[in-house]
């Protein structure tokens, strides 16, 4: 474990945001890292304790539920669906949403989509059985960003994940999972350090989960001094053009070429 918080420190200190860590966020850090030691001593994984890690919200039952339309049209999209076989099962936020061409951009593969704006891990946890249960795909990705804004910790969404990957890994335990890092985005510049915390986490943990992988797709998301790119993104900074698609693209589809 000692090993594995030196190289999630160093990682840290040596990213494209070194130079902007002070020394508040680093003990922030530091005492994250802590708690998971803590945590890791426990005599199991907390993903096999629990199958959820409790959100408290005023509004929980409503603010879960917000997305219900998208969820309601894959129940009914599930019923229509003969062969639920596909190279690619694919889900997560609007990143994946809004790629309007991605059956054409990862072709020959076939792909099934399932997901929805404004997606976070906790309500793709809720609605797993609909998004993610019962098919037959040769690979498995996904990408999910938007608890990077929400009022919790960088290790509870660590953990969130690490929640939903257990299901996976119950479900297909054969099949490659592969988790996409989170990007930079200029509207959540602010955010980066979480970002760059999360993203180091999910690294690790896929160099050590069986049949887990994470892909860095935020190669050429940079300019050569450092700022994140504005080219490859629509006006409203967040959401990408296909320039920026076509990063993900090259990056993306080498990999899932491999298992089809």
């Amino acid at each position: 474990m000692d090993h594995f918080n030196n190289k999630l420190i160093k990682k840290c200190l040596t990213s494209r945001e070194s130079s902007r860590i002070d020394m508040k966020t680093f003990l922030f850090f530091v005492l994250m890292i802590l708690g998971l030691n803590a945590y890791s001593q426990t005599a199991k994984d907390s993903t096999r304790i629990l199958d959820y890690i409790q959100i408290s919200r005023s509004d929980e039952t409503k603010w879960i539920q917000r997305f219900q339309k998208s969820i309601d049209a894959y129940i009914d999209q599930n019923r229509k669906l003969e062969d639920k076989s596909c190279d690619v099962l694919i889900f997560g936020s609007s990143s994946i949403n809004m790629w309007n061409n991605i059956y054409e951009d990862l072709a020959p593969l076939t792909v099934i989509r399932r997901s929805y704006g404004g997606a976070t891990i906790r309500d793709m946890i809720y609605n797993y059985d609909i998004i993610a249960r019962g098919y037959h795909p040769k690979s498995i990705v996904l990408y999910v960003e938007n608890d990077i804004v929400a009022d919790i910790s960088v290790g509870d969404i660590y953990d969130l994940f690490r929640v939903f990957t257990a299901k996976i890994r119950r479900d297909y335990p054969d099949t490659p999972f592969y988790i996409l890092s989170i990007k930079p985005s200029p509207s959540r510049e602010s955010l980066l350090k979480r970002t760059v915390m999360l993203n180091s986490l999910l690294e690790d943990y896929a160099n050590t989960a069986k049949n887990v992988h994470y892909i860095d797709i935020t190669q050429g998301m940079y300019d050569n001094v450092g700022n994140i790119r504005k080219d490859i993104f629509l006006d409203d900074m967040l959401h990408m053009n296909s320039a920026g698609y076509d990063l993900w693209i090259k990056v993306l589809k080498p990999v899932l070429m491999q298992n089809k």
